[in-house]
């Protein structure tokens, strides 16, 4: 059964519960490079023009979208009207189109209050790891039916420790749909991870269309359990506005008896069905194709290529 994720009281339960195991004050997870925090609870009051963009990236898609999901995250519940803190300013540089390794995911948050908070970023990615930082901190008090920010005024310096931060996904062997792999990039930026390693191929099948080689699928689990190129590119796209990479890996020579299905040439025997057959040319031919089929829709930099777990002794 697939999961649908969690609800948002459960993700702040658990946010809460990972932050005081490292003895926090302030619950965020992870925690920041730097962190300065006073004594004071702040008021919030969210609407339709709380986050206001601001800096050369101000039109971004990735900016324009990340706000409206994290409005929606961040502000969940109805509230009773006040005064306090009414506009975060986001002030980002460069608005790049799409992630890659190395990129700057740095960002400053300033919560001084009393009515406007600041985050500044050099590019989209390291606004949106901010926005996942402000959002951790906001609280709604059930009581008061209203929004708090507590230990105010704040001050935060962060940055990634690891550029790349990954998640791997094999539906090579276990098939996920394409809405539960958005499900799960979903819950990437919750923990500010910026990598889905895609383990779409295995020995047990090859569920992703490949249009120069459009047999290599007939090695998918069924017809219903594939990814057309359409799907591939939904997935990318989804990732891209959350800053979140593809990586997509084809594992060879060694996790290929899939392959077999369409191109029985590249495989050793109708006895021992992988590793690829290393002497033949077909072999060579056909991962090129496939690499030059990947490269028109995962445009991350990188491609896993597995080299695991070979048989040498197939004959």
């Amino acid at each position: 059964l697939h999961n649908p994720g969690p609800s948002n009281m459960q993700r702040h339960r658990l946010l809460a519960a990972l932050a005081a195991s490292t003895a926090a004050a302030v619950e965020l997870w992870p925690l920041p490079r730097s962190l300065t925090n006073g004594s004071d609870s702040l008021i919030v009051i969210p609407g339709p023009t709380f986050f206001r963009l601001a800096g050369p990236a101000s039109e971004s898609d990735v900016l324009v979208e990340g706000i409206a999901r994290y409005a929606d995250l961040t502000f969940p519940h109805r509230f009773e009207p006040g005064v306090g803190l009414s506009e975060l300013v986001v002030d980002v540089d460069n608005a790049t189109q799409y992630p890659a390794l190395g990129d700057d995911e740095s960002y400053s948050l300033e919560i001084s209050g009393p009515q406007t908070a600041t985050l500044k970023a050099p590019t989209v990615w390291g606004a949106l790891r901010g926005l996942e930082t402000f959002s951790q901190l906001v609280e709604f008090d059930f009581d008061a039916r209203g929004y708090k920010v507590h230990d105010a005024p704040l001050s935060i310096q962060d940055a990634p420790r690891f550029p790349h931060r990954g998640l791997m996904v094999d539906s090579g062997r276990h098939f996920e749909p394409v809405a539960a792999i958005k499900k799960i990039v979903d819950s990437l930026p919750y923990a500010k991870l910026n990598v889905l390693h895609w383990h779409a191929v295995d020995t047990q099948s090859f569920p992703i269309e490949t249009p120069s080689r459009p047999k290599l699928w007939e090695g998918a689990y069924s017809k219903a359990e594939r990814y057309s190129t359409e799907d591939v590119q939904d997935v990318v796209e989804h990732a891209r506005l959350r800053g979140v990479r593809v990586m997509v890996e084809f594992d060879v020579p060694g996790h290929s008896e899939s392959w077999c299905a369409g191109y029985p040439e590249v495989c050793p025997s109708t006895t021992c069905d992988q590793p690829l057959d290393v002497s033949s040319d077909a072999t060579f031919e056909l991962i090129d194709a496939i690499l030059g089929d990947a490269a028109a829709v995962f445009p991350d930099q990188f491609v896993h290529l597995g080299g695991d777990e070979v048989n040498t002794d197939c004959r």
